[in-house]
């Protein structure tokens, strides 16, 4: 006796859940919510930022400004696209990619030895790097990986836009 193996995922209820459109939903939500807010403040103070990024050592300090600026912007572009569902999964992908980057620079701090401000969400303080930081980043991955895969347009702004007007 065989089984379709589409019919055995389908009836799994973790893969309904994660992969039905409200919870999709609220992901993509959740994650552009969570880049926006994290970019407010480095947008807002982008040299105070760029302190944070030099901070982790891992760029000449000739590039840390630059670094800084386009970092902010693409967080809070990213997740203005993901909040209104405009080229979501590429948004989605820009996150993940983000995150697949800040990831290893948190590591590389543990292995260094540096006690820093990871720069994430406040100029004032925020968390320090760590071990956390890094499962943080794993489960906002895994988030990135299941709107980029199940994303269906669900209550977007792109498919609004794309929608053909009825003929009378």
């Amino acid at each position: 006796m065989t089984t379709d193996s589409t019919a055995v995922r389908s009836s799994n209820p973790l893969t309904v859940l994660l992969t039905s459109k409200g919870f999709v939903l609220v992901l993509r939500l959740f994650l552009g919510a969570l880049f926006v807010f994290s970019a407010a403040d480095k947008v807002a103070d982008p040299e105070r930022f760029a302190i944070a990024v030099r901070a982790y050592k891992l760029l000449p300090v000739s590039l840390t400004n630059l670094f800084a600026l386009v970092l902010a912007w693409s967080e809070i572009l990213a997740g203005i696209m993901l909040i209104l569902g405009i080229y979501t999964r590429k948004a989605a992908a820009a996150v993940f990619l983000l995150l697949v980057m800040f990831t290893p620079a948190i590591a590389t701090t543990i292995v260094r030895g540096l006690a820093i401000d990871c720069g994430c969400f406040s100029n004032e303080g925020g968390s320090q790097t760590g071990i956390l930081l890094i499962l943080r980043n794993l489960f906002l991955i895994a988030a990135c990986l299941i709107v980029m895969r199940f994303e269906n347009g669900f209550f977007s702004l792109s498919r609004l836009l794309s929608r053909k007007p009825r003929s009378a």
